[in-house]
């Protein structure tokens, strides 16, 4: 089991996606989709300019990981597709790439234009998370002990299972699983992401 933990610069329920019953991160972090496997964790903390770099934003456990093509072919998937009718969180659907033939469409939505294509898609996969926490902006501090795990600046950091993993875990396991906030992506507009700024 691994443990990858990056900075979310960023919180905009798009990357990672915790509507529909799931956790999804299908967009941003290709190093991590590329190589992350059923059972690993993922964690994203804040940064110094939004929440501070000590708040847990997310965590989850990954239960599946799919192709690119099969999460925007599958019907299963389709609940996270964006549209633009519905419920509010709908319109922030990470589900945006579809191949048909040997080309790829991106999906009409708020967050990524075509500048982002060639970045997520070297993703290759999208981590499926049924067990999952999303803090949002209720984040949850982070006990001194656990700031090893912190990365800080762009990448991730990447742990092997070790005393400190297994206590994380415990830790985390005694709190509700799922959504406790989203009170801070109620906008009319989302804010997309610059082809200058990853996220």
């Amino acid at each position: 089991m691994n443990l990858f933990s990056y900075v979310m610069t960023d919180d905009k329920g798009f990357a990672p996606n915790p509507f529909g019953g799931f956790l999804t991160l299908a967009c941003c972090k290709p190093r991590i989709r590329r190589v992350a496997r059923t059972g690993d964790y993922i964690i994203g903390t804040g940064s110094k300019r939004t929440i501070g770099t000590t708040q847990l934003i997310c965590a989850a456990e990954i239960s599946d990981v799919v192709s690119m093509e099969d999460y925007g072919r599958l019907p299963k998937y389709n609940i996270k597709r964006p549209v633009t009718s519905g419920k509010w969180w709908q319109v922030l659907g990470d589900n945006i790439y579809e191949k048909k033939g040997s080309t790829w469409i991106q999906r009409e939505n708020p967050d990524h234009d075509e500048s982002h294509m060639e970045y997520d898609l070297t993703g290759n996969n999208v981590l499926i998370c049924k067990r999952f926490w999303y803090f949002g902006d209720y984040a949850e501090e982070l006990h001194p002990r656990f700031h090893e795990l912190i990365k800080t600046g762009p990448g991730h950091k990447r742990f092997k299972e070790t005393p400190l993993i297994k206590q994380f875990l415990i830790w985390l396991s005694k709190m509700p699983c799922g959504i406790r906030s989203t009170d801070h992506l109620r906008i009319d507009t989302p804010e997309s992401c610059t082809p200058k700024k990853r996220c």
